[in-house]
């Protein structure tokens, strides 16, 4: 089973070096066009305040211009993937399924090329001041479903293809996939985790998990693909196993 070897804090988004080559300059683009809005503000923000009168209120207000330079920055970031990724899904309609690991097919293809369309946004999130909005805000543009009252910042969860309730607990390190590429092949599957659900930490969900509501799974545990954790049940071990219900 294939778990990214470093994540670094954004979602888990490998992407095939075969296919990130063709696409460089794409990422490129992305990320200056993330940076102009920002560049817009700032000339206007210093050609206002760079100037004898008024060099105390550029001061006064500099703390403020950085803090919402960064979260245009971020915002730009998404709108612009979020435009790009709309238009290679016009191209590709994302869908579940079983493929092979080779950039002749055309499911594994496009799944590495959104990955780098939504890499620059995730980093960015991951990297500024409140990077629990990598979760809970950055993911949604993406399709991710995330509910109310969850706590999951310090989770790693796949862009794509996941479905997660309200009032779940997600442990820290907890990696959500929805894909796996296992020797040559590439396995893309939808996760779903009902409400109230409780995962404890350093665990590993697997492509087509669905967790119903109230059951637990304990930390230091995974699941396989396709299972299935009933419903107010706890669940422990390598792979998963029902422990209780309660």
């Amino acid at each position: 089973m294939f778990q990214p070897a470093s994540l670094k804090g954004v979602s888990p988004t490998p992407i095939d070096e075969r296919i990130r080559k063709k696409f460089l300059i794409l990422y490129i683009v992305i990320i200056i066009l993330s940076l102009i809005p920002t560049s817009l503000f700032e000339f206007w923000y210093i050609t206002l305040f760079w100037s004898e009168t008024y060099f105390w209120i550029f001061f006064i207000v500099l703390p403020f211009n950085v803090f919402f330079s960064i979260y245009l920055i971020q915002l730009s970031a998404i709108m612009i993937s979020v435009l790009f990724l709309k238009i290679i899904n016009l191209i590709h309609v994302p869908r579940e399924g079983k493929f092979k690991r080779s950039i002749e097919d055309r499911d594994y293809y496009f799944w590495t090329v959104r990955n780098i369309v939504k890499k620059w946004p995730l980093y960015v999130t991951a990297s500024n001041p409140f990077p629990w909005l990598k979760n809970r805000f950055t993911l949604r543009f993406f399709g991710v479903k995330i509910g109310k009252k969850n706590i999951c910042d310090n989770s790693w969860i796949s862009s794509e293809f996941v479905s997660i309730g309200k009032n779940v607990i997600i442990g820290m390190n907890s990696t959500i996939l929805s894909f796996a590429i296992e020797q040559d092949n590439f396995i893309l599957k939808k996760i779903m985790v009902g409400d109230n659900v409780l995962i404890g930490a350093k665990c590993v969900l697997l492509p087509g998990t669905i967790i119903k509501q109230n059951a637990k799974l304990s930390a230091h545990s995974y699941t396989n693909h396709n299972h299935v954790l009933e419903e107010n049940s706890i669940y422990s071990g390598h792979p998963a196993k029902l422990k209780e219900n309660h």
